[in-house]
C-alpha cells in the first residue's frame, strides 16, 4: 500500500525525533571527548537520515540545508576517528546551525501559506 500523507508525517517526525535524541548525545560527547559515543551517535544519525521519511524530502531548498546536515555528520565521524576536538566542535555546531536553518526555513514557510 502507499502511505498516506498523514502516515509520511508521522513517519518524518519519528525521524526527526531520533535524530534530536543523537545531535543531544552527539553534543555530550563532544564536550566530555567521548570519542566511542561520538563515533557511535554520528553513524547512527547518519543512518536515521538512510530512513525513507528523511529521504524522500527532495525540494530543492530542503536539499540545501541537508547537503549542509550531511556534510557537518561526516565531518564529526571524521573528527572523531581522529579524536580531533576542535573539528568535532566546529562540525557539532555546523550540525545544529544546518538543524536550525532549516526548520526556520520550513516555518516560514508554513507560514506564508
Amino acid at each position: 500500500t502507499v502511505p498516506t500523507m498523514a502516515d509520511q508525517t508521522v513517519q518524518l517526525h519519528a525521524v526527526m525525533r531520533q535524530k534530536l535524541t543523537h545531535s543531544q548525545a552527539i553534543l555530550g560527547a563532544v564536550v566530555t571527548s567521548d570519542w566511542a559515543t561520538l563515533d557511535r551517535e554520528s553513524r547512527a544519525l547518519f543512518k536515521a537520515t538512510q530512513d525513507p521519511a528523511w529521504v524522500m524530502l527532495t525540494a530543492p531548498e530542503y536539499l540545501r540545508y541537508s547537503d549542509a546536515f550531511m556534510n557537518a555528520l561526516h565531518r564529526l565521524i571524521l573528527a572523531s576517528a581522529n579524536k580531533d576536538l576542535d573539528n568535532a566542535a566546529e562540525a557539532q555546531i555546523e550540525l545544529t546551525r544546518s538543524c536550525v536553518q532549516c526548520h526556520r526555513y520550513l516555518t516560514r514557510r508554513r507560514l506564508a501559506r
